[in-house]
């Protein structure tokens, strides 16, 4: 009997002190660089009513989606849609918001006047990305000097890499890459680039190419207005740049297009348990109110619903 209360007492020790580690271990979150700013929010949000630890790195897309099937982290950020292979190594998402990815150039490109009346169209912007046209003036028809155009590219496993390369014509990331002048491992790098260099072009997240603080552009930093339906004009309808809330609300209606505007997701192995879970749950339901005021998209009441439905089953249906 008295073999038996000790074999109970340390069996009780046990299963209290391994509940204390799990409660005071962190949620670890690594991944896509577009999806970072708004998992800083909603870390930070989450842990001023729960009292649990919330460790956002960044990495890229394919970062994180190795840690998390490696077991590194508890949750893969993925701003990329998720691969069959990963998938059947138990990779389990859900998609949590929404964002875009546009082409960017600096303040003082030679002929910015030009393309903030014009835009650029879908061939003209694969036409510089696959270096066909090498020079500012070939788009507009001038004989400029200084204005050979530099593409920049990223060089890590980015999604919004992934994203762009379909959008201009369904190539690869690598496609691309082989093509630019130089590549840079997340936004923030080459966004820096950009704004050293009046004659590059690149691509990134929404929330890189405005201030966070006030929705104004970025310091040196001009989103390229995209000429949608090819007219050579832009007209009224395409004109939604000079605000980050207007860019996000013309995502919303889905008039700047998909590619490469994209769905962001959350990534697990296997099922989101517990304190994972209720985390994610919280990002579906009262998280959803840190997204618009942050430049990202919301999802609809519907993708919402279904969302969550999915994360209760541990399944997606097929």
């Amino acid at each position: 009997m008295k073999n038996f209360l000790i074999f109970l007492i340390v069996t009780g020790l046990l299963v209290v002190s391994g509940c204390q580690i799990e409660k005071n271990e962190p949620i670890r979150v690594s991944g896509a660089w577009a999806l970072y700013p708004m998992m800083q929010i909603w870390a930070d949000e989450y842990q001023k009513i729960q009292s649990v630890k919330i460790e956002v790195g960044g990495g890229g897309a394919g970062k994180g989606i190795s840690d998390v099937l490696n077991g590194q982290v508890d949750i893969a950020m993925c701003s990329r849609p998720i691969r069959s292979e990963e998938l059947e190594l138990g990779a389990f998402y859900i998609a949590v918001t929404k964002d875009a990815v546009i082409a960017i150039i600096n303040s003082e490109n030679p002929i910015i006047e030009e393309i903030n009346k014009h835009g650029l169209s879908k061939e003209t912007l694969r036409a510089i990305f696959m270096k066909e046209k090498t020079k500012w003036g070939e788009i507009t028809g001038k004989d400029l000097k200084d204005d050979k155009i530099v593409v920049y590219g990223r060089s890590d496993a980015s999604g919004a890499a992934k994203v762009w390369a379909k959008f201009l014509g369904d190539y690869t990331q690598s496609g691309i890459q082989n093509k630019a002048d130089a590549n840079f491992s997340g936004d923030q790098a080459l966004c820096n680039r950009i704004k050293t260099d009046k004659n590059a072009i690149g691509f990134c997240n929404i929330n890189y190419a405005y201030n966070i603080e006030n929705g104004d552009f970025a310091k040196k930093i001009r989103p390229v207005p995209l000429d949608i339906n090819s007219n050579n004009i832009l007209d009224s309808k395409e004109n939604f740049y000079q605000k980050r809330d207007d860019l996000v609300k013309n995502i919303t209606n889905e008039i700047y297009p998909s590619p490469p505007s994209r769905l962001e997701y959350v990534v697990s192995k296997g099922h989101f348990k517990t304190r994972v879970k209720k985390f994610i749950n919280w990002i579906l339901t009262d998280g959803q109110k840190f997204v618009i005021g942050n430049g990202y998209v919301k999802l609809t009441d519907n993708k919402l619903q279904q969302e969550i439905k999915y994360l209760n089953e541990g399944k997606r249906s097929q």
